[in-house]
Parts: structure tokens; sequence; C-alpha cells
């Protein structure tokens, strides 16, 4: 009988629809039966913090769909949805399930997804690592040891780790986030890296501006996983990043209506022509 999980993307990840498939396609290339839920009906409710009675909803909602679908275990895609649920959500609800982190789940089948990888990608490749987290799953040497099956990829060791958690932890420090982007371009210079290759899809969307404007190329680790797997995906993000201002032609006008062109315009453009602040400040 295949293991029987909840895959849970959350809500941040939904600009990234092909990392979605390509965890799902593992999934199943696994033999792992996996339910996918996300978006707005499964949040966690972090993003409410501010607001205890709105939070208090949406855990409860969200562990009481978790406990109706009857799987055992919860598997979590964002560290920030993982968190928020070991520390605080199941220790006020009762959770009839038990939570891990993706990277945790391959790396627990590692044999089993070792001679799926096939397809040689010769890269050598520097990972964006964080401080945070790390300690609740050890992400910063998982991810070096599911990288380092796939054939010819050569994974650069390095000391460096961005504080916080994920690059959304820099934004409210000033002159964080452009040291992080100044010391990543050293490193990945300095290393002669084919690649920096992230973890988590959040840090991915700051990176991937540095292929758009720098020429850096910037991977999520599953797409690395999806080419020596044979899986074909299309990463609309980083092509609307590297379009900027011309990303809606290529969203085309069905999809921008129907998210809403004024929603578009306000909240998601805005994203996709910020190109990384390079220059050292003045004095």
């Amino acid at each position: 009988m295949s293991e029987r999980i909840t895959f849970w993307y959350g809500c941040n990840v939904l600009r990234h629809g092909d990392i979605i498939h390509i965890c799902l396609h593992v999934l199943r290339l696994l033999g792992i039966d996996a339910q996918p839920a996300g978006g707005p009906d499964y949040c966690c409710g972090s993003v409410k913090d501010g607001n205890q009675t709105a939070a208090d909803g949406m855990a409860r909602r969200t562990v009481t769909k978790f406990n109706n679908l009857g799987r055992d275990r919860v598997v979590a895609w964002c560290p920030t949805c993982h968190s928020h649920m070991t520390e605080f959500v199941e220790q006020a609800y009762e959770a009839n399930f038990s939570t891990s982190h993706f990277v945790d789940l391959l790396y627990e089948h590692r044999g089993a997804l070792a001679p799926l990888l096939k397809h040689a990608v010769p890269m050598r490749v520097l990972l964006h690592k964080h401080v945070g987290f790390n300690d609740k799953v050890a992400v910063n040497a998982k991810v070096p040891a599911l990288l380092r099956l796939i054939p010819e990829v050569e994974v650069i060791e390095d000391g460096y780790a961005a504080p916080g958690y994920m690059c959304a932890s820099l934004a409210a420090v000033p002159g964080a986030m452009q040291d992080m982007f100044r010391r990543s371009l050293r490193l990945v210079a300095a290393h002669r890296a084919d690649a920096l290759v992230t973890v988590f899809h959040q840090c991915y969307r700051e990176l991937c501006g540095l292929e758009a404007g720098e020429g850096t190329k910037v991977f999520n680790y599953v797409h690395l996983l999806a080419r020596s797997l044979g899986l074909e995906y299309v990463d609309e993000y980083k092509e609307w990043k590297k379009s900027g201002p011309n990303a809606g032609a290529l969203i085309g006008e069905a999809r921008l209506a129907r998210v809403g062109v004024k929603f578009f315009e306000r909240a998601v453009l805005p994203e996709l022509v910020k190109r990384p602040a390079l220059k050292e400040e003045e004095k």
C-alpha cells in the first residue's frame, strides 16, 4: 500500500505552478499518494498574525480540513506554513496528523529517487542558504545531498548563509537585501558557478531577478530534479520576470482578465519589474 499524504503547497507558491506540478510529479514517481492542498482555503493564518480573531479562524479551518482528509501526514512546501503549524497551530487545535517538510520527505526516499534521476545535468551550482529554519529541517545539508544524486551536478561547498529563514526576512532591514545580492554575485563569480540554486520559492523570486538583470542563472532545486527525471516544465514566472514591464503580453489578456488587470498592475507587476539594487550605497 502506497504512502498517503497531504501535500500542502501553501499560498505563496501559487505564482509558481511549475514548482507545484514538479513536486506532485516527483511524489507520483516515488509511488506516494499525494492529495494536494493549498491556497487561501488552506492558509495557516500567519498572514493574519496582527488580527488574532482572523488568524484563529483560518488556522482552525485548515486543521479541520486536514483532519477531514484522513491522512496521517501533512507535508509542507513553505517554511512559514511548516513553522506556523508545528510551533503554534498544532499546540492550539487537535491535529490528527503529523507535519513534515517536502525536503525531509525527499531525503527519506532518496534511495528510491536516485535511480530515477537518469539524465545528466552538467552544472556547477552554488546553493543559496539561510541560517533560519535549518534548525527545524536541515535543508542546508539535505538539499545538497539531493542535488548530488543528479548525474554531473557539482554542488559547491561554501559557508555563507544569509540571515533569516528566507529572503522575505531581509526586506524590512535597510540594506540587507542588497548586501545579500552583492555577496551572492561575488560568490558565484569566485566559485565559477554555473548557477545559483534556491531552496524556497520566495528566495527564487528575489534571486531570479539576477538572471533578468545580470545574466546569472538561477533555479529552484526542484527544477534540476525535474531535468534529471526528464520532466518537462515551463517556468513562466522567470519569463515574466525577464520581460519586466512587458510581462502582461506574455501572460495574455484572458488570464489577466481572470485575476483582474488592476490587481495585476497593483500587486504583481511591481514585483516583476523590480531588479536587485547592486550598487554600493553612498557613505
